[in-house]
C-alpha cells in the first residue's frame, strides 16, 4: 500500500461491486481477522466504512475510540492508528482505485481487532491446563460493528461491547488515575523509608497521592488523615490494616507506578478473557496471589471467601476445569510425596502414628493391611509399595467435603480441620490443593436440586470413619484457577496482591 501524507484526494466512488471483487481477488494473509473482516462487508452489502466522504464520521469515531486505549489497557499502535489519524485529519494521499481499497480493508480489521480487544482482552491468563478448551467468543464483533456503522451509532460501540464486569470498570478508573499521574510534568517517583506517619514523612504524602489515596499533594495533612490514608493502603495492598509502616507496607508503597500499570493491564484483560464464560450459568474462580474465591453468577459475586494455597515450593497450578462431583466425608489419599517424605520418617519412629492419625494402609490391590506387619524401615522414595488413607472424621485433612474435577495435577477443592488459619493474612501453606472456607456454601451452590445431601452434612456434622458419600454435581460448575495480579474487594476497592509466585518479576526489570 502506497501511502504519503500529502493531501486528501481519493479517486472515482467506489462501488459495492467494485469492493466485492477487490476482497474476492485479493488475498490478505497478513490480516488479523480475515474471515471477520469478510463478513462484515457482506452485512454492510459491501458498502465502504472508512474511504469515502460520507465515512469520514466513521474515522472520526474510530480515532476518537483508539485515543481512549491506554486508560483501556491497550495499546493504540497495535491498531494502525497513523493510517486512521491520516484520515481524520485528510492527510492522506491514494493514488488509484486499489489503493484505496486496501486502506478500507486494513482499517476494518484494525477495527475488529481493537473492539474484539475490548471485548474479549489481548492477553489471555497463563492455565498449566485449559479443560473447557475455552475461547471467549459470545459476541459476532464484526457483525455487531456491521451494524453499528449502517445504524450510525458507532460512538456507542465500545460500550456496547465492553464486559459488564465492576471489576473491570474500577480498575479502569484506577489505571486512568495513574496514567494522569505519571503524566504530570513534574511527576517523579517517591522513595519512602521513613515509618513516619505523619506529615513530616514528605515522601509518603506524595505516594499516598500518586496511589489516588489521598486527594491532594499538599504537604501538610493531619496525623489523624495520614494515618487514615495508610490504612487505606495497607488495604489495596491486602495487609493488615493497622496504620503502621512496617516492612510489608514500605515494600509496596515502594513498587514504581509502572509496575501498577502492568498489573492493572494484565487484570483488565484476563477479566475481559473470563467474561463469555460466566455467560448463563455459574463460574467458580480461585485467585492464586489474593487467597481468595469468588463464585460468579449473572456477572455478580454471589459467594466469595477466603482459601488457603499452594506454598512457593509446592505452588497451585492454573487450570479450567468443570467439577462433576461433591464428595461428602471423603478419604484423604496421601500423595506419595507427602507419604514418602513427611509421614515415612514419622512413621519408622512410631509406626502408632498412623492410629492415631486415622491412617489406614493399603496395599496395590487396595486392600487394608496391619501396618504393623510392614518392615517401614525398607521402604523408601524409591521403593513404597503402598497407599496411605485417612479416614473420615474430625481430623480429617480434608474436612467433611471435597469437590472433584479433572487435571493433571491431581489438585482439588476442599475443606479443612485446620480453620484458624483463615483468619492468617498469607495463607499458602498447602501442597498445592485449595483448601475452601465456606465449603458447606458452595456445595449448597453445586448440589441445589439435592439440597438434602448438604443438609444432612451439616446436621451430621463430621463422623468417624463415616463412608465416603459420591453426590454427582447437579450444576457442573466451570472453576478457573489463575494467577491474576490484581482485583476487587466487595467493597469496590482495587486491590494489588503480591507476587508470591514470581510470575510477574519481569514488570519490576522493565
Amino acid at each position: 500500500m502506497i501511502i504519503s501524507l500529502f493531501s486528501f484526494n481519493l479517486p472515482a466512488q467506489v462501488t459495492p461491486e467494485r469492493l466485492q471483487q477487490f476482497i474476492a481477488t485479493n488475498q490478505y494473509k497478513d490480516l488479523n481477522y480475515p474471515a471477520q473482516v469478510t463478513a462484515f462487508y457482506s452485512q454492510l452489502n459491501f458498502r465502504t466504512a472508512w474511504i469515502q466522504q460520507n465515512d469520514i464520521h466513521n474515522c472520526n469515531v474510530f480515532f476518537n475510540d483508539l485515543k481512549l486505549s491506554r486508560g483501556l489497557a491497550l495499546n493504540e499502535k497495535d491498531y494502525h492508528f497513523s493510517l486512521v489519524e491520516s484520515f481524520r485529519n485528510h492527510a492522506v494521499y491514494l493514488p488509484d482505485t486499489d489503493d484505496s481499497l486496501d486502506a478500507e480493508i486494513r482499517l476494518t480489521d484494525a477495527a475488529i481487532h481493537f473492539y474484539t480487544d475490548i471485548a474479549y482482552g489481548n492477553i489471555k491468563p497463563v492455565l498449566g491446563y485449559n479443560g473447557l478448551d475455552y475461547t471467549p467468543a459470545c459476541k459476532d464483533i464484526a457483525a455487531l460493528l456491521a451494524s453499528h456503522i449502517a445504524q450510525h451509532s458507532l460512538q456507542s460501540f465500545i460500550a456496547d461491547v465492553s464486559p459488564a464486569l465492576p471489576e473491570i470498570a474500577a480498575m479502569q478508573a484506577k489505571l486512568q488515575w495513574l496514567n494522569a499521574v505519571t503524566d504530570e510534568s513534574n511527576f517523579k517517583e517517591s522513595l519512602v523509608s521513613s515509618n513516619k506517619v505523619n506529615s513530616s514523612n514528605q515522601p509518603l504524602l506524595l505516594k499516598l497521592y500518586h496511589l489516588g489515596i489521598a486527594d491532594t499533594a499538599e504537604r501538610i495533612m493531619p496525623d489523624t488523615l495520614v494515618r487514615k490514608n495508610v490504612q487505606e493502603a495497607q488495604r489495596q495492598f491486602n495487609l493488615l490494616d493497622d496504620g503502621t509502616l512496617r516492612s510489608t507496607i514500605l515494600k509496596e508503597l515502594n513498587v514504581p507506578l509502572s509496575v501498577r500499570v502492568q498489573q492493572l493491564i494484565f487484570s483488565i484483560n484476563y477479566f475481559r478473557w473470563l467474561y463469555c464464560i460466566l455467560q448463563d450459568q455459574s463460574v467458580i474462580v480461585v485467585n492464586i496471589p489474593a487467597t481468595c474465591m469468588k463464585v460468579y453468577q449473572d456477572n455478580n459475586t454471589v459467594l466469595e471467601m477466603r482459601m488457603i494455597v499452594g506454598k512457593t515450593t509446592t505452588p497451585t497450578p492454573t487450570l479450567l476445569s468443570k467439577v462433576d462431583e461433591v464428595i461428602l466425608y471423603p478419604y484423604w489419599h496421601v500423595p506419595f510425596s507427602i507419604a514418602t517424605k513427611e509421614l515415612l520418617p514419622i512413621i519408622k519412629r512410631n509406626p502408632a502414628y498412623l492410629d492415631a492419625g486415622n491412617y489406614q494402609v493399603l496395599n496395590s490391590a487396595g486392600k487394608v493391611i496391619d501396618p504393623y506387619t510392614i518392615n517401614w524401615h525398607r521402604l523408601s522414595t524409591k521403593y513404597f509399595p503402598y497407599i496411605i488413607r485417612q479416614g473420615t472424621g474430625c481430623d480429617n485433612s480434608l474436612g467433611v467435603l471435597k469437590l472433584n474435577f479433572y487435571s493433571p495435577f491431581g489438585v482439588y477443592l476442599h475443606d479443612t480441620q485446620v480453620r484458624s488459619m483463615f483468619k492468617l493474612g498469607k495463607r499458602f501453606f498447602s501442597h498445592g490443593c485449595m483448601r475452601m472456607e465456606k465449603p458447606i456454601e458452595l456445595g449448597h451452590l453445586l448440589l441445589k436440586d439435592n439440597h438434602v445431601a448438604i443438609d444432612t452434612l451439616e446436621e451430621k456434622g463430621c463422623l468417624l470413619n463415616q463412608a465416603p458419600v459420591i453426590v454427582h454435581a447437579d450444576v457442573h460448575m466451570p472453576v478457573v484457577v489463575w494467577y491474576n495480579p490484581a482485583g476487587m474487594d466487595s467493597t469496590g476497592r482495587v486491590i494489588f496482591y503480591e507476587d508470591i509466585y514470581e510470575k510477574f518479576s519481569w514488570m519490576k526489570k522493565k
